[in-house]
């Protein structure tokens, strides 16, 4: 019976993260042409991209606050969710650029809620059922690829007008699947020795990940943002648009089997040194050889070290760096510094310099940001103190 029921736990916890990325599948790569097919620029386009991305630098911390004080996460999640859909819903129906940016604000505030909360009750449930949580974890790159790949051939037959209410469904599964999806508490007792969150967030070691996985996201924006248009504008058409997407994430669903071997093989600050590297190469090659197939194929199959590894080593160092109560409110800091600010800073900077400086120029420097980020994890000694994960891959391998 107790099989039975981590079973149903197990794809519960799967079937959020699905749906989560069938909206991340639709959104990333559909969303700035939506803008764009509207008649909006590249610097709206960015200012649209970065008010959400500076709205994950406040919500997820305050959330993180809310629901380590609370106890609760799932009715929180759901009702964020709700909230979400109804304001996104709106876009389609406004004209003006301020109020297209006053609605990602608002939506963003809500959406920001999901993914750091949940990934908290994600890894305590597994904490009691031995899981793995990469296991569970790769159902969101499975949403995704189906999301990018059926969506791509449909856009070039209808135009982008289907974009939002993809997203806008998704929403609404997530509401109706995370009621579904029991609390849990942290089995780890608080430990008060460690000062609180402030003091925590201050050690060398969190201030290490943190200006690491600024930098890695700071160079993703032009990627997230503006990625589609720059093939679009390559004479790409939205089928191999998605495929290229698709193909990413199927490598990154490939490696996610793993990434808790790999970690314990070659140890945590290695592992995150090497994502990076592989990060200033994708855009590199991004910058350089657009036109040749096989080298843009190369830099998408790259994405499962720079992205699937490096999610799941900062995942599993935040876990450890914040025990207890603090845990919520360390993956919603890792949100907003990374995601949040460095992913605002970026698309700002990246709509701004598409089109005066032009594409190439704009990989180039996402390449050197993150050769940077490499630079800065291999200059932290303290990131080895937490070299070994949390989570074990099975049932059956013991820490």
């Amino acid at each position: 019976m107790t099989s039975f029921l981590n079973s149903l736990l197990h794809t519960k916890l799967s079937g959020f993260y699905f749906i989560y990325y069938v909206a991340v599948g639709t959104f990333v790569p559909f969303w700035p042409l939506y803008l764009h097919s509207l008649g909006y620029s590249p610097a709206q386009i960015g200012v649209a991209l970065a008010t959400t991305g500076l709205v994950r630098v406040i919500t997820p911390v305050g959330w993180g606050w809310l629901m380590d004080r609370s106890g609760r996460r799932m009715p929180w999640i759901a009702g964020g969710m709700a909230v979400s859909a109804l304001f996104f819903g709106a876009v389609p129906f406004t004209s003006s650029f301020g109020a297209l940016i006053a609605l990602h604000a608002i939506y963003a505030i809500f959406w920001n809620v999901a993914l750091p909360a949940f990934d908290v009750v994600t890894l305590n449930h597994l904490a009691r059922t031995g899981a793995d949580y990469a296991r569970i974890r790769l159902w969101g790159s499975i949403g995704f690829i189906l999301a990018v790949a059926a969506l791509g051939p449909i856009l070039d037959r209808t135009g982008m007008g289907p974009v939002p209410w993809v997203v806008v469904a998704a929403m609404l599964g997530m509401v109706w699947l995370g009621l579904r999806v029991p609390d849990v508490q942290d089995l780890r007792p608080h430990d008060a020795a460690l000062g609180g969150f402030v003091a925590q967030a201050k050690q060398p070691a969190v201030l290490a990940l943190l200006a690491t996985c600024f930098l890695s996201q700071f160079s993703f924006a032009p990627y997230y943002g503006f990625f589609s248009l720059h093939l679009e504008q390559h004479a790409y058409s939205r089928s191999v648009i998605g495929v290229l997407w698709a193909l990413g994430v199927v490598a990154e669903v490939i490696v996610f089997l793993y990434t808790g071997r790999i970690i314990r093989r070659w140890g945590a600050r290695t592992v995150l040194i090497v994502t990076l590297l592989s990060t200033a190469l994708r855009w590199l090659l991004l910058a350089q050889f657009v036109d040749v197939a096989m080298l843009l194929v190369s830099s998408q199959v790259l994405h499962f070290l720079s992205f699937a590894v490096y999610h799941a080593v900062t995942v599993h160092y935040v876990h450890e760096l914040f025990p207890g109560r603090l845990q919520g409110r360390g993956q919603a800091l890792l949100a907003a510094v990374s995601f949040g600010l460095g992913g605002a800073l970026g698309s700002l900077l990246t709509g701004a310099a598409w089109e005066s400086w032009g594409a190439r120029a704009v990989y180039l420097a996402a390449t050197g940001a993150a050769l940077l980020g490499a630079w800065t994890a291999a200059r932290a000694p303290q990131l080895d103190r937490r070299a070994q994960p949390v989570i074990k891959e099975s049932a059956s391998l013991e820490a």
